[in-house]
């Protein structure tokens, strides 16, 4: 894959520019399986910033995930790196993924530089295993979150509705009003209005004005 680096501020690419080398060492280290990115986060809808490899299938100029807005939403400046989860991209690979925040000299949070390992080759064998090994659990892996890998915003918009619609487990034109607020409250709570436009994009899937939308969340 190519290597490109986006334009950022001038402070923010001085401390995101740092990181280059550090992950050119951590995919030369681990091969094809593993991909690193460097992402800005000034603009989440278009953060990612520097990648080595291709896991993923993104590219420069891909948004921020799901997680991430997630996490940004709950903790902001006080967020914690989150280490060694799994998660599964829209072609089937199963990834294990490391994620450390950047800060400023000023602890705040300006961006963060994430590691993601194909790891699909070491779960089939491992299923493998496990059916001769271990009597059966249905309780379901703790650290693994749902996450996208979008190539572009809207596809990271339409991940969000996709996964609160079935969460809410109603269609959306069958939603009653309390349904609709608890619809927008939980987009609220992954991030979603983290997204530039995303008040008027929602009041439009939802078929009601943008000022409702802000009602409901009142």
């Amino acid at each position: 894959m190519v290597i490109k680096m986006a334009d950022t501020n001038g402070e923010i690419n001085s401390i995101l520019k740092r990181y280059e080398p550090i992950a050119d060492m951590i995919h030369a280290t681990f091969g094809s399986n593993c991909e690193v990115v460097v992402h800005d986060l000034s603009n989440v809808q278009s953060s990612l910033v520097y990648i080595q490899g291709n896991v993923t299938g993104r590219e420069v100029g891909a948004p921020t995930t799901e997680v991430i807005l997630k996490q940004l939403r709950q903790h902001g400046n006080e967020v914690k790196d989150k280490l060694g989860f799994t998660t599964r991209t829209t072609d089937g690979k199963m990834v294990k993924t490391s994620i450390s925040f950047i800060r400023n000299d000023e602890g705040e949070v300006i961006g963060y530089l994430g590691i993601n390992f194909d790891i699909t080759a070491f779960s089939l064998v491992n299923q493998v295993m496990k059916e001769f090994t271990t009597v059966y659990d249905a309780e379901e892996n703790s650290n693994h979150l749902d996450e996208s890998y979008a190539k572009n915003i809207d596809e990271v918009f339409h991940h969000l509705i996709s996964s609160v619609t079935l969460e809410i487990g109603v269609p959306i034109p069958e939603m009653s009003r309390n349904e609709r607020i608890r619809f927008v409250q939980k987009l609220e709570e992954r991030g979603a209005f983290l997204i530039q436009g995303s008040g008027d994009r929602i009041a439009t899937v939802l078929g009601v004005s943008k000022q409702t939308i802000y009602n409901y969340l009142e």
